[in-house]
């Protein structure tokens, strides 16, 4: 993702207190090389120190010292990669035409067996399903309607892999953008409460009935074993600011707050890169700072002195009771240019061989 922040929102939480928001306020007015967590700073990891935010308000990647290539270890649970949103499965195979220089190429080549949920670019219009339900005009939505087909589709690319993947019982999700807060509802058991046979369903011809309703399964979902997300939008903006996701977000933590499933042995790492500051005003026009900030408002309601990976604000890419949550300077969000899907990004992003064995050792 990265074209729309506004259509996957991420959120907030205690961010929601009035000392947060003028903590966030300051930050706005003057912008500070601190982060604004929602997560206790002790909890945050890091790969190399803390650089000083130059002029310019970005940062650029340095690979740190000593990080060696990550290998799949003997009977690694296949990994199943969640598109984040706007994006496609060729994104991650063969980015641009390229199935060399790709996500799942880079996990490949260190032995993790790889399986994409599929979609086309396209296929995220169906999102304005979402338009028959009162929920998306009250903004009080759940997934489903409007995002019911994306977790169908995680679903089956699970048992695929386990199916491709013998003796294997679970898998682990990378999981990029909003593919991350759609995992978590995945493994809340958010198929388990569609009304497959709604009014709404058989008005639209997609209802399900007797064997085609799929089965519903204990939760956390038996076969997952760690979710890794990569710059994700995990909490919902503010109240006042707009919700994209018409309420979903919100409905996720509030039924599966932080790391829901931590204590019932479910691993999650969150990765976000900080990478630029956002600028408002005049100062920001035509500028990186400048989109960033603008990405930033549709995720977190503000922007001026907000830092994340361009896309997605830090604060809102981390989990509290996370096994990990770490920052990574110089991490730009998506493996396109900023702004766009179909021109190369020039920079690393989260995906890119510089930077995957960063976090490929949560899965090792």
């Amino acid at each position: 993702m990265h074209l729309t922040a506004a259509t996957f929102a991420g959120p907030s939480r205690p961010a929601a207190s009035s000392r947060h928001r003028a903590h966030r306020s300051r930050r706005a007015a003057k912008p500070s090389s601190t982060i604004v967590r929602a997560v206790a700073a002790e909890s945050l990891t890091r790969v190399a120190p803390e650089q000083e935010w130059p002029d310019g308000n970005r940062l650029a990647f340095v690979k740190p010292e000593g990080i060696t290539r990550q290998t799949a270890p003997p009977g690694a649970c296949p990994v199943v990669v969640c598109p984040g949103f706007g994006n496609n499965s060729a994104d991650y195979v063969a980015p641009f035409g390229d199935p060399n220089n790709s996500l799942a190429a880079s996990l490949k080549a260190r032995g993790w067996d790889v399986t994409v949920v599929q979609m086309e670019r396209k296929d995220w219009a169906k999102i304005l399903g979402g338009l028959l339900s009162l929920g998306f005009w009250t903004q009080k939505s759940t997934s489903d309607p409007a995002y019911t087909w994306y977790i169908e589709r995680l679903d089956a690319a699970v048992h695929c892999a386990l199916a491709s993947n013998p003796g294997a019982t679970q898998v682990d999700l990378v999981c990029h953008s909003a593919g991350g807060w759609l995992a978590r509802a995945y493994l809340g058991g958010a198929l388990n409460e569609v009304d497959w046979d709604s009014a709404a369903r058989r008005l639209k011809g997609n209802a399900k009935t007797g064997t085609d309703v799929p089965t519903p399964h204990p939760t956390p979902h038996p076969c997952v074993r760690r979710i890794v997300t990569l710059g994700s939008p995990h909490l919902a903006p503010p109240p006042g600011a707009n919700d994209a996701t018409r309420g979903v977000l919100r409905w996720v933590n509030e039924r599966w707050p932080g790391a829901f499933y931590e204590p019932d042995g479910v691993r999650y790492h969150c990765v976000t890169g900080r990478t630029v500051r956002g600028v408002d005003g005049p100062d920001g026009k035509d500028t990186l700072p400048g989109y960033a900030c603008g990405s930033y408002v549709q995720v977190c309601g503000e922007g001026g002195g907000i830092e994340g990976d361009a896309v997605v604000p830090n604060e809102f890419a981390v989990l509290e009771g996370a096994s990990s949550n770490l920052v990574i300077d110089g991490c730009f969000h998506s493996m396109s240019r900023v702004g766009t899907y179909d021109e190369p990004a020039k920079d690393v992003w989260y995906g890119s061989e510089d930077v995957v064995d960063l976090w490929l050792k949560y899965l090792a």
